[in-house]
């Protein structure tokens, strides 16, 4: 593969797991950046699992969608994500349930296109960081392709200063940039005391900035969790190269 060059700021959205929000705080940071006039990409390398429209009979994917929603630009789906996978499972498996294969040359031609048509582009991972991507490529392989700083996103509750950790120390040892890590509330029907100190627990093992704790279905701006600040996602990347 010939060498890869992104020219373009932005932050890429990486996940300890799956289904812990990477997708709302991605549209979420979109929805801020374009309110303030910031011409704003958003690009998913590879989405699996799609659900039937009832109104069209059609297959979509609810993350693309959102993403679409989000930027507020008319541009085809396809650039938003360029290989969509009907299975819900990792992209090389729910590809290979189609007969297909991951093109990793276009997981990155597709984050390229985005270098002339924004002026800040909001990738958004797939599962954990060392989810696969291909059959050769994990997520955390892909980050280090497009060198992007990194924001984590991370489930609010129990077990999550355990995954946060992880998440960083494997990043960490790849040399990649961490901008910072958002605690999202997945799931409020649990009660769950370690909401109240996770995020000051997992600031005491790490260096990387704990931004935020996103309440469930909450559609404002994020906010610093001590400060209440809106937080200046360009600068922010800007400083984490």
């Amino acid at each position: 593969m010939d060498v890869f060059s992104l020219n373009i700021p932005g932050l890429m959205v990486v996940g300890t797991d799956t289904d812990v929000g990477k997708t709302y705080i991605t549209a979420a940071i979109a929805r801020q950046l374009v309110s303030e006039g910031i011409r704003t990409g958003a690009y998913k390398p590879a989405c699996s699992g799609s659900v039937l429209d009832p109104e069209t009979g059609a297959r979509k994917w609810a993350d693309i969608e959102q993403l679409s929603e989000a930027i507020q630009t008319a541009v085809p789906l396809e650039r938003i994500c360029p290989q969509r996978f009907h299975a819900p499972l990792a992209p090389p498996v729910a590809a290979a349930s189609q007969g297909e294969q991951v093109d990793e040359r276009l997981l990155l031609e597709g984050a390229q296109w985005w270098q002339d048509q924004a002026e800040f582009l909001l990738v958004e991972g797939v599962g954990g960081v060392l989810c696969p991507l291909s059959e050769t490529m994990l997520i955390v392989d892909f980050a280090a392709q497009l060198r992007l700083p990194l924001l984590i996103v991370a489930r609010a509750g129990l077990g999550t200063i355990n995954h946060s950790l992880l998440t960083i120390e494997a990043l960490q040892h790849r040399g990649l940039a961490i901008a910072g890590l958002i605690l999202n509330d997945v799931d409020p029907e649990l009660s769950d005391e370690s909401r109240q100190s996770n995020a000051a627990r997992i600031q005491q093992w790490t260096s990387v900035p704990v931004l935020s704790f996103v309440p469930f279905e909450w559609r404002s701006n994020l906010l610093h969790y001590q400060t209440q600040a809106r937080i200046d996602w360009i600068q922010l990347a800007q400083d984490s190269h």
